[in-house]
C-alpha cells in the first residue's frame, strides 16, 4: 500500500478519536445504587465498586463479502467472485465508543468510531482474455465509520439481567486498495485505489461476564476501572456504495460480527 493512500487512512482515524476522546475528561457517569455490580462496600457503607463508565472498546471477528459484483450479480459471476472465488474474507475490527449522555429508563448514548479490515489475493486474468495470470492480484478494504451508538443497558443495571442490547447508525467509508505483483518480485503494483463512502447500521446484543466471578470483577474494576467484560454479537451492515452518486466500487457488507467488548 503506497504511503498517500496509508496516510489518508491514518489521517481519519486519529481524527476521529481526537473528537471521541478531547471532551472525556469531564464525562462521569454514576451508577444506580442496586446495581448488581456493587457487590463490595467499604466500612462507612459507600460502594467500593463504583469507578465512571465512560468509555466501550470492541474487538470484532467475522466474515465479510465484499460486494463488488452486485451490478454484475444477473449476468453470473462478476470480476470480483472470478478473481477472488466465493467465500468469504476474515474480517477484523476495533471499535471505541464515548457515551457520555445516558437516557433514564433507557441506556446511555454517545458516538463511535470503529476500524475494520479485510484482504482479499488469487490469480488474475491476462489482459482481454479469460485466461489466468501468473501474477497474483489482491483486493484490500478497510472498512470504517463514525455512528450513534445507543446501548439499552438499563435493566441490567436495574435487576442484574446481564443482557445488553445496543444499536448504531451513521457514516461509512470504506478505504480501497488494489495491486498485483510484479512478475516474480516481490514489490507490489498498484492497479486501483479509492475511497467509496456510504452509511453503517448495526444491531446486536451483549453478554456480561462480571456474574461469572463478582469478586475478580470488583478487583478488576478497582485496580483498572473496567466495569464490565462483555461477549457481543452483531448484525453489521455497511452499506458502501457511494451514497448514491456517480458509479463506485461496492465494498460493503452484510454481515455477522462477534466480539468481545469493555467497558471503561
Amino acid at each position: 500500500m503506497n504511503s498517500h493512500f496509508t496516510r489518508i487512512a491514518a489521517a481519519c482515524l486519529a481524527g476521529g478519536a481526537a473528537l471521541l476522546v478531547a471532551s472525556a475528561a469531564s464525562a462521569q457517569v454514576g451508577t444506580p445504587h442496586n446495581d448488581w455490580r456493587r457487590i463490595n462496600r467499604s466500612s462507612n457503607g459507600s460502594d467500593r465498586y463504583a469507578s465512571p463508565q465512560s468509555f466501550a472498546f470492541e474487538a470484532r471477528f467475522g466474515a465479510y463479502f465484499p460486494g463488488v459484483d452486485e451490478e454484475f450479480s444477473a449476468g453470473g459471476a462478476g470480476p470480483y467472485e472470478r478473481s477472488f472465488g466465493g467465500d468469504n474474507l476474515f474480517y477484523f475490527g476495533l471499535e471505541l465508543d464515548w457515551l457520555p449522555l445516558r437516557i433514564p429508563y433507557v441506556g446511555a448514548i454517545g458516538p463511535g468510531l470503529g476500524w475494520g479490515y479485510t484482504s482479499a489475493s488469487g490469480k488474475g486474468f491476462e489482459d482481454g482474455t479469460e485466461d489466468r495470470s501468473e501474477e497474483d492480484t489482491s483486493l484490500t478494504i478497510m472498512p470504517m465509520h463514525l455512528s450513534a451508538v445507543i446501548r439499552f443497558d438499563e435493566l441490567m443495571r436495574r435487576t442484574g439481567v446481564p443482557v445488553v442490547p445496543y444499536a448504531k447508525g451513521g457514516l461509512g467509508m470504506g478505504l480501497w486498495y488494489a495491486g498485483k505483483a510484479s512478475g516474480g518480485d516481490e514489490q507490489d503494483g498498484v492497479a486501483g485505489e479509492g475511497i467509496t463512502w456510504g452509511t453503517h447500521f448495526a444491531f446486536g446484543a451483549m453478554l456480561a461476564l462480571n456474574w461469572l466471578d463478582r469478586r475478580s470483577a470488583s478487583q478488576l474494576d478497582e485496580s483498572t476501572g473496567i466495569n464490565h467484560t462483555y461477549l457481543f454479537g452483531e448484525w453489521m451492515f455497511a452499506n458502501l456504495d457511494g451514497l448514491g452518486s456517480r458509479p463506485q466500487m461496492h465494498v460493503g457488507s452484510s454481515t455477522w460480527v462477534l466480539g468481545l467488548a469493555l467497558d471503561m
